[in-house]
C-alpha cells in the first residue's frame, strides 16, 4: 500500500528518485560534519543551524522537483522563450544591483529571496536549446538551428562569463554537445569553437594587461593564477593554493576506510569544506569507497536519464534530458576533479550534495524536468498497453 501510494505522487524513473534521495541523504550529514567551524565562528557553535537551514533548502529542492515532475514536458517547450528572457533579465540585473561575493557580483537580492541568476540561466539555456533543436529535426540537419542557439548563447553565456568562468564553460561545452547531439553541422561547431577559444586564451594572456583598465574583465587575472599555479611545479603550488593542498592532504589521510563520520580533522583547516571541497571531507571520512559510491550515483544518474531519451520518440524530449543530465553530472565531475586535484581550482559545487540555497532548488527543478519526460513516457506506454487490450 505504501509503495502504491509513493508511485502515485512520485512517478516517473524510480531509481532516479532513489538516487536523488540517497545523496541529499549523505549531503546531510556531510553538511553536519563539515560546519563546525562555521558554526563556531558564525553562530556562536551553534552547530544544528547550518544542518537545519540546509535541511530546509534540500526540501525545497525536492518540493521543486516533485512539482516540475508534474509539468508535461510540452509546457516546458512552451516557456523556453520565457525562461530565458527571465535568465538574461536577471543576469543583467546581477550586474547592477547584484550583491559581491569572492570579487563577484554573483547574487540578486529580491528581499525575500536571494538567488544566483547564473544557476536559473543555465537551465533555461538548456530548455531553449533543445526546443530549437527540436523544432528543426525534420531537415536533413539542423543548420537553421544554429543562429537562434548562438544568440541565445552569446547573451546568457557572456553575461555569465564576466563572474563565473567555470560556469561560462560548463553551460556552453554543454550547449555545443547538445548541438553536435542535434545534428548542427561539424563545421558551424567548429568554427565557434575556435573563435570562442580563440578569444578566451587571448583575454587570459593579456590579464595582467587587460585587467587594470577594463573593470568588468578584473577577475581574468583571478582566472589566470588559477590556471599557472595548477600547471605549475609542486612548491609553487603548496604556496599559492592553500585549498588544494589542504584537500589532498584530507584525501591522502582518508585512505580506503575513512576515517569514520564525524572524524575529519581538514574540515577545520579547508576553506569552504561544506560546498565546493565536501567531496574532500567525504574522502577523508568515508574513503575510497566513499567516493566510489558518490560516483556511482551520478554515473547511475546518467545512465538512466540516458535510457529515458531512448525511450522518448519526441525530439524535444530527448535533447532536454541529455542536456540536463550532462549539465548536472559534468558539474560533478568537474567538482570532484578539482578535490582530486585533476583540474584548477573553479567554485563549482557538488549537485545534491555541497551546502546551497537556490542550487539545490534549480538543481531539483532540472531533474524535475527529466523525471517530467520519464513520467510521459510511462503514461504513454500504459495508454499503448489499454490500446492492445482493448483491440485483443
Amino acid at each position: 500500500m505504501i509503495t502504491e501510494n509513493i508511485k502515485k505522487h512520485f512517478k516517473g524513473d524510480q531509481i532516479i528518485w532513489l538516487v536523488v534521495v540517497g545523496l541529499m541523504l549523505v549531503s546531510v550529514v556531510a553538511v553536519y560534519t563539515s560546519t563546525g567551524s562555521l558554526a563556531y565562528a558564525k553562530r556562536d557553535g551553534n552547530t544544528v543551524y547550518f544542518v537545519l537551514k540546509h535541511i530546509a533548502m534540500l526540501l525545497l529542492g525536492l518540493g521543486s522537483m516533485v512539482f516540475v515532475h508534474r509539468v508535461p514536458p510540452r509546457y516546458i517547450s512552451g516557456l523556453a522563450n520565457a525562461l530565458m528572457a527571465i535568465s538574461i533579465l536577471s543576469l543583467a540585473a546581477v550586474q547592477v544591483v547584484g550583491s559581491s561575493t569572492n570579487g563577484a557580483s554573483r547574487w540578486l537580492n529580491l528581499g525575500f529571496f536571494s538567488f544566483q541568476p547564473s544557476e536559473f540561466a543555465k537551465i533555461a539555456l538548456i530548455v531553449f536549446v533543445a526546443r530549437h533543436l527540436a523544432l528543426h529535426q525534420h531537415e536533413p540537419d539542423a543548420r537553421k538551428a544554429f543562429k537562434p542557439i548562438m544568440i541565445g548563447m552569446l547573451l546568457v553565456c557572456g553575461l555569465i562569463f564576466k563572474d563565473n568562468l567555470s560556469t561560462f564553460l560548463l553551460t556552453a561545452g554543454t550547449c555545443m554537445i547538445l548541438m553536435f547531439i542535434g545534428r548542427v553541422p561539424l563545421r558551424y561547431l567548429s568554427l565557434a569553437a575556435l573563435v570562442g577559444v580563440g578569444l578566451l586564451t587571448i583575454m587570459l594572456l593579456t590579464a595582467p594587461v587587460l585587467a587594470p583598465h577594463v573593470p568588468m574583465l578584473k577577475r581574468l587575472v583571478t582566472w589566470n593564477n588559477r590556471i599557472e599555479r595548477f600547471f605549475s611545479d609542486e612548491k609553487k603550488v603548496s604556496e599559492g593554493d592553500f585549498q588544494l593542498i589542504q584537500a589532498q592532504k584530507a584525501i591522502a589521510t582518508g585512505g580506503i576506510g575513512g576515517k569514520g563520520p564525524g572524524n575529519s580533522y581538514y574540515r577545520n583547516f579547508l576553506p569552504m569544506a561544506f560546498s565546493d571541497f565536501i567531496f574532500a571531507i567525504i574522502l577523508e571520512e568515508y574513503g575510497l569507497w566513499g567516493g566510489f559510491i558518490i560516483v556511482m550515483a551520478y554515473v547511475i544518474l546518467m545512465a538512466r536519464a540516458i535510457n529515458i531519451a531512448r525511450k522518448s520518440e519526441r525530439p524535444f524530449h530527448i535533447f532536454l534530458v541529455l542536456g540536463l543530465v550532462l549539465l548536472l553530472v559534468f558539474q560533478a565531475f568537474i567538482n570532484m576533479g578539482v578535490c582530486v586535484g585533476i583540474l584548477p581550482v573553479t567554485g563549482q559545487t557538488l549537485p545534491l550534495v555541497s551546502m546551497g540555497g537556490t542550487s539545490n532548488l534549480f538543481t531539483g527543478m532540472a531533474i524535475g524536468a527529466i523525471l517530467s519526460v520519464s513520467r510521459f513516457n510511462q503514461e504513454q506506454e500504459e495508454l499503448n498497453a489499454s490500446e492492445v487490450e482493448e483491440t485483443v
